[in-house]
């Protein structure tokens, strides 16, 4: 019963599920989910310097336990957005390997994967997609704890933090943090914030003559609340908002909305 309701989800900028706590091993997870974002302006952008769009993006994510305390997750995100009419916006994959894991005795929860993801060059001359470049890799760690009861957890509280490249420009970080608290075991809250920081150089965006973030100092905090209703068997429905409180180099004042919906389901 514990394991069933484990996998959540947060609205984070690369769409993974990263969460240090896995499905059972062999059951396939299928996530859909629709977003959307608005942002009224872009730090430190011109040409021109009013720039607005409205966001339409469906995710498509798909993984599995395919080994003990190793999961596999491919995602692939469609985007429409004020330059973008309905094109890929990013086709990844995600492997990571559970080291500890407190819910069979050890003292946290300890999860370390490497996210690969290709983004077509179209999509990077859009500022409303937030990647580097076109080849882009991450190494990230999750850590997390969960108070339990009568083994169904009550309270759960993470970490992750993560170090990317792409093909070109300079690395980024980011770190993430989350609170969870289940009641009455179908309801699910949770609050967390995100970070997004790119090391480059450059202290402004040529909107017009964008070509990804790869060069950008950008800086982003976003915080954010989520609500999922775990059905009996049907998997759950999750509704989130999230709201960017800080961006450098990045849209600002940016408000999302996103429903994904999780179906877990066994081939055996």
């Amino acid at each position: 019963m514990k394991k069933i309701f484990l996998l959540l989800f947060p609205c984070t900028l690369f769409g993974f599920v990263l969460q240090p706590w896995y499905s059972p091993i062999g059951e396939f997870q299928f996530r859909p989910a629709y977003s959307y974002r608005y942002y009224p302006s872009v730090s430190q952008g011109k040409n021109p310097s009013s720039y607005h769009s409205h966001d339409h993006r469906i995710d498509l994510n798909f993984g599995v336990q395919f080994w003990p305390n190793w999961e596999f997750q491919f995602e692939s995100d469609f985007l429409h957005s004020h330059k973008l009419n309905w094109g890929t916006e990013r086709v990844g994959l995600q492997v990571r390997h559970l080291f500890l894991d407190d819910v069979v005795g050890d003292p946290i929860s300890l999860s370390v994967g490497l996210q690969g993801f290709y983004v077509p060059t179209r999509s990077l001359r859009d500022v409303s997609v937030p990647y580097h470049a076109q080849g882009n890799l991450e190494l990230g760690a999750a850590m997390g704890k969960e108070i339990d009861k009568t083994y169904n957890w009550l309270f759960r509280f993470w970490g992750f933090f993560g170090v990317g490249i792409a093909n070109r420009g300079m690395p980024w970080v980011r770190p993430l943090i989350a609170a969870e608290m289940k009641f009455q075991q179908r309801h699910v809250l949770k609050a967390f914030t995100e970070s997004y920081v790119g090391l480059g150089h450059r202290h402004s965006i040529n909107i017009n003559d964008f070509n990804g973030y790869a060069k950008i100092a950008h800086r982003s905090i976003d915080l954010g609340l989520n609500y999922t209703y775990l059905f009996r068997i049907w998997g759950s429905l999750s509704l989130e908002g999230a709201y960017r409180l800080y961006a450098h180099c990045f849209p600002k004042h940016a408000v999302t909305a996103r429903l994904t919906y999780h179906l877990p389901f066994s081939l055996f």
